[in-house]
């Protein structure tokens, strides 16, 4: 990811809380970091004091936070001069946490984002179709073949999020940016879900080159009309997915196999 965009994540997820003695929402912002792979498999976090200082929380908040996203194997910790908090990039291993948030959110809820999704997105791609250079174009186009090139679902989910915050940032406006990046906080884990799937990957991937074909031939109802086409098949997937997952929390224990 460009070092713009790497940095107008970083302050998304990173800016002051509203409501700062809730250690679950720092958790939730320090794992979308992750699992966006704003930070890299094995780079540190930065220290204590100054990452309770940025979130505006107490250190023994984000100590808390640190202790919930090192049990879920997202971090680990090493003491001494050399110490401190490393990531652990998601994989495989984490997916079972990644299908239980899904599970447990109300489908309106779902529903909801999704459409919120589409709206920011739509837009963007129109914009990005006026105001792109042909720099943007071509970044957007090395974007999409990580995608088509990703040889699992954690990769996968991190070139889709990079592309679609790439778009959005090509459309010039940085409070359609920032949405952006917040829409991909709360989504990447249930896209993660979906490209587990190879030939998800794959239509996903396709699906992205004609957006940026639309992009690049300035076609402005293409490129949204194309946006919403790759946007949605993801999404419908992921509703698949959520009501899969839904009633398997239904079933009584034991009844699978039976």
């Amino acid at each position: 990811m460009p070092d713009s965009l790497t940095t107008l994540t970083k302050r998304v997820l990173f800016s002051p809380l509203s409501d700062p003695r809730r250690t679950e929402t720092v958790v939730s912002r320090i794992r979308s970091a992750i699992t966006l792979g704003i930070f890299a498999n094995g780079e540190q976090l930065p220290n204590e004091i100054e990452l309770a200082a940025q979130l505006s929380v107490s250190p023994v908040t984000l100590r808390d936070a640190l202790r919930v996203v090192r049990e879920e194997g997202l971090v680990r910790t090493t003491r001494g001069r050399s110490g401190g908090t490393f990531v652990i990039a998601p994989d495989e291993s984490n997916m079972r946490q990644f299908e239980r948030s899904l599970a447990e959110l109300p489908p309106i809820e779902l529903r909801d984002l999704l459409d919120w999704q589409a709206a920011i997105l739509g837009q963007a791609a129109r914009f990005a179709a006026e105001r792109a250079s042909a720099h943007d174009t071509a970044s957007l186009m090395s974007t999409i073949m990580l995608l088509g090139s990703a040889p699992d679902a954690p990769r996968a989910r991190r070139a889709n999020s990079r592309f679609l915050i790439e778009l959005a940032a090509s459309s010039r406006s940085v409070r359609i940016s920032r949405t952006a990046v917040t829409l991909q906080i709360e989504t990447a884990p249930h896209s993660m879900l979906v490209f587990r799937d190879p030939d998800a990957r794959t239509e996903t991937f396709e699906r992205g080159q004609r957006v940026v074909a639309a992009v690049a031939e300035r076609d402005v109802s293409a490129a949204h009309e194309r946006t919403l086409e790759m946007t949605g098949f993801v999404g419908d997937r992921v509703v698949e997915l959520h009501h899969d997952l839904s009633q398997r929390m239904l079933e009584p224990e034991g009844a699978v196999g039976r």
